[in-house]
């Protein structure tokens, strides 16, 4: 059963994400960070559950021009069982529904699941490159 994320699913969220390789948990990530994103991105934060246990999720947000999909991550057990398609394609309704026509997905070059991304029809761009800058507070070292 696909539902969409709650705050209560944090800490089976978590455990999930350390567990699983390609997926970057960060700052942003920690309780203030996740409630903030929910709040904002709420119908497209979507959790897979079986049995009672959460054994998926994705995370998508987007700025009103373009989505933009984090942590996708399916429990090893229910690889290959089409969890993650699943919650691919929910997510994807999710945002066209929403007025979105174009999502971004954020990639290791070195992740295995690229393959996985490219069977459902994602393309890997080879015009464009990622820049980044971490922005501080005043006084902040």
């Amino acid at each position: 059963m696909i539902r969409t994320m709650r705050l209560s699913d944090y800490p089976a969220l978590r455990n999930l994400w350390a567990g699983f390789p390609g997926t970057a948990v960060t700052a942003a990530d920690e309780p203030d960070g996740f409630a903030a994103f929910l709040e904002r991105n709420g119908p497209h934060c979507l959790v897979a559950v079986e049995d009672g246990r959460l054994v998926g999720s994705v995370m998508a947000g987007h700025d009103t021009r373009r989505g933009y999909i984090y942590h996708l991550a399916v429990s090893t057990d229910m690889q290959g069982r089409g969890t993650g398609r699943a919650l691919m394609e929910e997510v994807e309704r999710s945002l066209l529904k929403a007025g979105i026509e174009k999502i971004h997905l954020f990639i290791y070059v070195d992740n295995p699941a690229r393959c996985f991304y490219e069977r459902l029809g994602w393309q890997y761009r080879t015009d464009i490159a990622v820049m980044s800058k971490i922005l501080r507070k005043p006084g902040m070292v």
